[in-house]
């Protein structure tokens, strides 16, 4: 014994002492079964490849010649049960296992297995820190705050929807949930989160090897304690414990007294704990020596509760040394594992009474901890992270295949997929379904965007060219023949309205009184007749530059005239001109124009621009359209009859010869005030710099102190103040007149509305572009939407943690699917077997030189002939390319892009063949055993926060055998996991 405990390593002597004990005092019970069963079994089917010169594995069983040699290599004993569990021993090709001799030799294995742990404790975890969650979570529930501590990107999912507090123990139809992972929920002002925490091989960033503390963090935790009870946000509006904590107490209380008071509950929630007296004393010291200091009592509080949120008690969990001591770390593992918090108070009342590690008293403590609202943060933490979904924000498929992944540039399609599955995961925990419906679920929550995803082509409706075009036609020529009727009763009804109005004038030339004419008479009037310099004297006008005369017309030749300032203010108006242009001069030049205050000027401008004349205002707006009949060699040879009308209400109208020329605009009242306002004649509307004026004769010109009318601009047109009102019109009509003339006014009405019912003629190649825009608008609508709904899963294609966007979208390249990490995925989150991680001398899958014709299963091909690689590549490929019938975003196809069928079928563990996805998850379905060891395994791992043990792989076993009755149902596993001794301790 001496010798055994010289040469063994001390961290194992013990344990080897244990086993030699147990052996000397009761021989193996099963060694005639290992003599007579395992060892011939394992020399026929192991031992040339597991005991030769070249050991595969690494894996020697030739050594063993007794099973009692087995029980110091419980690790060894674990991975061969693993291996024979899950059928890869013996390798294909080799004669292989009957079923009941894999049953045998898994059940001795597992007895030999059980032997060896027997006695063997988990060694305690080292001292950890919180990691982010949890610190957010403590430091929040502590004071009660009513918005997170720091923003927490990692927080895939947020329930706007409260459903996880029901007594029904159903989801409801419909959900409201979005992700902000993007752009997270902003924490309390001035509050910098520490850096994201270290994942384990396995995702979960909860695990005590993970996380310690360097002097840098624990520099970062010191300033982050300060900050948060400086931010402004920290107040009496967030923080839910201020009246009691932070509040200034009544004057007559005993202020000592009053604060250990406060701090006594404070401090064990924070420290998680009972804390000695002699610990609050010093808090209670300090709180007094800022209080000395002047600080105001809620500030030196603040101190305080600074000062515990950086204590180590607060930063560190750490394993128990007494009964007590773990009684409190029970408490807080329950609530660091269903809560990622600490305890609170009615927990810490149970350790301390030691009553928490009492079997009724633990189950019933699960069941309020499972309908507490804090249940959300096991929900917000482990799903995501045992399923790698925080992986699928990282993914950019490439938009020459989808370019609707990032419709919205900040709101890509993976904030959509992520809910998905988290959501599935909800449902089965609230309502304590079998976790096999975490792969195949009877029913789905679902968006309009994901059921638009998944079931539609993901495209616009087509546009029917010929029937556009058919329908066009039709238009045009309703439009044609509406056209053709307007016109004719326009023009009947002008010459009946001319007859009568030429009947009304004569009367009115032979009676005048009886009827008189309206009074065109303006406020001011130029006629230029006699002599030039006497007419431009009377007038009242200012000469500039080259002025002629010529029959009775004053022709300007780059020149202008000038009045003197109006007597009168102007606000309504008209100007009246008669002009005729004969040198445009390229940029043209204004006709007559009102000078107001300032550099403020209206003018009626004639020039030529793009080989079009208009007629434009100047002083920053223009008011005119093109001559549309104007080309280069269109010069204007009449005499024209151009108005410009201010009207009260801010619009400015033109005309042209009578006529209305472009439509009225609106620029604001104009206003010309007497004694600063001038009429010009003539201006020049080029730059100062640019020596070329308008060219042009004007006959006369008037001014009005009003607006115009349309009909008394074309009564001025026409040359005498001689029209006939409408009111006058209507009083000479006869019956019979007036029935003729409403019945012209109606018909031209009716084709009027029936010509602009007529909807406008489509071009084919925008009514696509409108319908991809309206089809994109739609889904962005949806892509926004955080409305889920329940529905039956009718397409079993879909639904689960496996065929989801997410999930297939996150194991894709930006151009095509990946297989093996597909393969990777399913083996590692819903079998628990990790493959190794490949050779270094593996070269990687040249694609670009394989053939384009090929299917990705082709190409693959190649990796499979390596001996080094077909191992893992016959667990890995099945079940990749099982999913290939999803592309890089998850959306079905039956094909490849080069047109090749996609081959999905293949076999499971080398005993279930499918030809789809849908045998394919039915088939794991079937393996209930095999999944429900694989996810206790996983939450085991992520409650315990440490790697798993051989020993552990026991409390599996139990933990899966004391569910089974449950049908493996979520909640039962989650507490069979905390009444395990592996969890709740001796």
């Amino acid at each position: 014994m001496a010798r055994f405990m010289t040469e063994t390593p001390p961290a194992h002597w013990l344990r080897y002492l244990i086993v030699a004990a147990l052996l000397q005092v009761s021989p193996w019970s099963r060694a005639d079964e290992f003599k007579d069963f395992v060892q011939p079994l394992l020399a026929q089917k192991c031992v040339r490849c597991h005991g030769g010169e070249e050991l595969k594995g690494e894996i020697n069983l030739k050594q063993f010649n007794r099973g009692s040699q087995l029980l110091s290599q419980p690790e060894l004993i674990s991975n061969v049960l693993d291996i024979l569990e899950a059928d890869q021993m013996p390798p294909e090709g080799e004669p292989g296992l009957s079923e009941s001799e894999r049953s045998k030799l898994v059940v001795t294995f597992k007895s030999i297995l059980r032997d060896s742990v027997a006695g063997i404790r988990p060694s305690a975890l080292p001292l950890r820190r919180l990691n982010r969650l949890q610190y957010n979570n403590a430091v929040k529930d502590i004071f009660q705050l009513r918005c997170d501590v720091f923003s927490l990107p990692e927080k895939l999912m947020t329930r706007q929807t409260q459903y996880l507090q029901t007594d029904l123990n159903e989801m409801p139809a419909q959900v409201e949930v979005t992700s902000h992972s993007m752009q997270p929920l902003p924490g309390l002002q001035g509050v910098n989160p520490f850096p994201k925490d270290l994942r384990a091989s396995h995702g979960f960033d909860n695990q005590a090897s993970q996380l310690t503390l360097s002097p840098l963090l624990l520099d970062t935790f010191l300033q982050l304690s300060v900050s948060i009870l400086e931010s402004p946000d920290f107040n009496e509006k967030n923080v839910g414990i201020w009246k009691t904590f932070f509040r200034a107490p009544a004057k007559e209380l005993d202020l000592t007294l009053e604060i250990r008071n406060r701090l006594t509950p404070f401090l064990g929630l924070a420290f998680r704990s009972a804390v000695p007296d002699e610990t609050i004393d010093r808090y209670v010291a300090y709180t007094l020596a800022s209080l000395d200091r002047g600080l105001p009592f809620s500030d030196s509080m603040k101190k305080t509760a600074s000062a515990a949120l950086s204590s180590p008690l607060f930063l560190y969990r750490s394993s128990g040394e007494s009964d007590q001591t773990d009684s409190f770390e029970l408490a807080s593992n329950l609530s660091f594992f269903l809560w990622n918090s600490g305890p609170d108070q009615q927990l810490l009342d149970l350790a301390a009474t030691r009553e928490l590690k009492e079997r009724q008293t633990l189950h019933k403590t699960i069941d309020r901890m499972f309908s507490d609202a804090r249940i959300e943060r096991f929900l917000d933490a482990f799903p995501a992270q045992w399923m790698q979904l925080e992986n699928v924000l990282a993914v950019t498929p490439d938009p020459k295949q989808n370019r609707y992944f990032r419709l919205d540039g900040n709101f890509p399609a993976s904030l959509q997929m992520v809910l998905e599955p988290l959501l599935v995961f909800d449902m089965v925990f609230v309502e304590n379904r079998p976790i096999r419906e975490l792969i195949n679920p009877p029913v789905v929550y679902q968006s309009d965007f994901l059921k638009t995803w998944y079931n539609s082509e993901l495209k616009p409706p087509g546009v029917d060219r010929q029937r556009i075009l058919a329908e066009n036609k039709e238009k045009e020529t309703s439009r044609q023949q509406l056209r053709a009727t307007i016109q004719s009763h326009q023009l009947a009804l002008a010459a009946f309205r001319k007859s009568i109005r030429d009947r009304l004038l004569e009367k009115i030339k032979k009676d005048p009184e009886a009827q008189p004419p309206l009074d065109l008479k303006p406020y001011a009037a130029w006629e230029f007749n006699g002599d030039l310099t006497e007419s431009i004297r009377s007038l009242d006008l200012e000469a500039h530059g080259e002025i002629n005369f010529v029959d009775d017309k004053v022709v300007l030749n780059q020149a202008y005239l000038l009045s003197k300032n109006l007597p009168i203010d102007l606000k309504a108006k008209s100007l009246e001109v008669w002009c005729e242009v004969h040198d445009l001069n390229q940029r043209g030049g204004g006709v007559m124009g009102i000078q107001g205050p300032g550099d403020f000027f209206d003018t009626i401008v004639l020039g030529e621009r793009r080989d079009k004349h208009w007629i434009s205002g100047s002083n920053g707006f223009s008011r005119t359209e093109d001559f549309p009949e104007s080309t280069p060699e269109t010069k204007i040879k009449k005499m024209l009859h151009l108005v410009m009308i201010y009207a009260p209400d801010g619009t400015t109208s033109l005309y042209r010869d009578g006529q209305p020329y472009g439509k009225p605009y609106r620029h604001g009242e104009a206003t010309f005030p007497k004694d600063r306002s001038s009429v010009i004649f003539g201006l020049r509307h080029v730059p100062a710099a640019d020596d070329r004026y308008l060219s042009v004769t004007i006959d006369k010109a008037r001014l009005y102190d009003r607006a115009l009318t349309a009909e008394e601009v074309a009564a001025s047109a026409s040359g005498n103040n001689y029209y006939v009102t409408e009111q006058q019109l209507q009083t000479a009509l006869s019956d019979q007149e007036k029935r003729t003339l409403e019945h012209l006014t109606e018909s031209i009405s009716a084709a009027q509305t029936s010509f602009e019912r007529i909807a406008p003629s489509v071009d084919p190649a925008k009514a696509q572009e409108n319908a991809q825009r309206v089809f994109d608008d739609e889904l962005r609508r949806k892509l926004h939407s955080p409305l889920f709904e329940r529905a039956a899963a009718k397409d079993p294609r879909y639904g689960g943690i496996i065929t989801n966007a997410a999930m297939l979208s996150m194991t894709s390249g930006p151009t095509r699917t990946h297989p093996i990490a597909r393969g990777a995925w399913i083996i590692e989150v819903i079998l628990n077997d990790p493959p190794p991680p490949p050779p270094n001398d593996i070269p990687p899958l040249n694609e670009d030189a394989a053939d384009k014709n090929l299917t990705i299963r082709e190409k693959f091909s190649k990796h499979r002939e390596n001996v080094n690689c077909a191992g893992c590549h016959s667990r890995l490929d099945p079940l990749g390319f099982a999913l290939e019938n999803f592309d890089i975003t998850g959306r079905w196809r039956d094909r490849y892009q080069n047109g090749r069928d996609v081959d999905a079928t293949g076999t499971l563990m080398r005993k279930y063949d499918f030809s789809n996805v849908v045998q394919f998850k039915q088939a794991l379905v079937n393996q209930r055993q095999r999944f429900a060891k694989a996810f206790t395994a996983h939450l085991l791992r992520y409650a315990l926060a440490r790697e798993l043990t051989p020993a552990d792989s026991i409390a599996i076993e139990e933990i899966v055998a004391n569910t089974d009755q449950h049908d493996h149902s979520l909640r039962a596993i989650i507490r069979e996991i905390i009444l395990h001794r592996a969890f709740v301790g001796n």
